[in-house]
């Protein structure tokens, strides 16, 4: 525990370190420009199918919060690969039960998981290497199950970062942080044209560390607020646009478990479609707007 009075706390404030763990060494600069260097995570095999274009699918899968996770990849790798990958982000299970094909060797798998010994996602992935599909994994855990099923493996932070409490923090902010790593590489791989972007993607990357202490530093502040807003109220939403719907639906897992109340997350927009009587506090998560 440290000098933490709890376990939750401590993964928190711990985040920030985690996250830039799981960057370390995976940045490179080449003529000024920054490149995702992810070694073995994406074999050279893997690789040279992206670029003959045998592979032109990606799924990633995972359950709970290393799915949400994984719904912020998805996007990032069709906007990469200017549309060339068709890119989904899928629990494990919706996509053993009603996603698979007899022959899959034009897909590429991503499989999140804080523990790598997740049963939904570890049997979807020998479902998917036994139909011939390409697996990696993001990972926090070395030696772990899901290690050893996979094709490749991007551990988060150093992948001995065990998380010690049941609402996943710094491991989701460590995987999201995988997802853009292996996206970028992913992209350069297929050869998609998107360098300029992708030099952007990395550079606010390495910007994040700061930016959750920052947070994490008006924590007086948050806390205030939440005692004013949440305690009166009984029914909770969350929503979000876009990406920021991927924060949502974290904060909605993390309200749930932390919490025990069944709290709903949505399209800022449907809000204007529903009884908003029934739902007294909204928590609206949003990023780039100014003022």
């Amino acid at each position: 525990l440290g000098d933490a009075p709890h376990f939750l706390l401590k993964e928190i404030t711990e985040a920030p370190q985690s996250f830039a763990k799981t960057l370390r060494g995976k940045i490179v600069e080449r003529d000024g420009v920054l490149h995702a260097d992810v070694g073995a995570a994406l074999p050279g095999d893997i690789a040279a199918r992206l670029a003959a274009g045998t592979i032109n699918k990606v799924r990633v899968i995972g359950q709970g919060t290393a799915a949400v996770a994984g719904s912020a990849m998805a996007p990032l790798v069709t906007e990469l690969s200017g549309g060339e990958l068709a890119a989904d982000a899928i629990t494990a299970t919706e996509l053993s039960g009603f996603g698979l094909q007899l022959d899959m060797s034009d897909t590429l798998a991503v499989a999140v998981s804080q523990s790598g010994t997740t049963t939904d996602t570890n049997r979807t992935v020998d479902l998917l290497k036994a139909r011939g599909a390409a697996v990696l994994a993001i990972v926090n855990r070395r030696s772990s199950d899901l290690t050893d099923k996979a094709d490749g493996v991007l551990y988060t932070s150093d992948g001995r970062d065990v998380e010690m409490s049941v609402a996943s923090t710094k491991a989701f902010y460590s995987q999201v942080a995988a997802g853009v790593l292996l996206s970028c590489a992913i992209a350069a791989a297929a050869g998609c044209p998107t360098e300029r972007r992708r030099h952007e993607l990395l550079a606010s990357l390495r910007t994040v560390p700061d930016a959750l202490r920052e947070v994490l530093g008006r924590r007086a502040s948050i806390a205030a607020a939440a005692h004013q807003l949440a305690p009166p109220r009984r029914y909770w939403a969350v929503v979000g646009n876009g990406v920021n719907k991927v924060a949502a639906e974290e904060v909605r897992i993390k309200l749930s478990e932390l919490c025990y109340k069944s709290i709903s997350c949505d399209v800022t927009e449907d809000k204007k479609h529903i009884d908003l009587s029934s739902e007294p506090l909204i928590l609206v998560c949003a990023a780039g707007l100014a003022g």
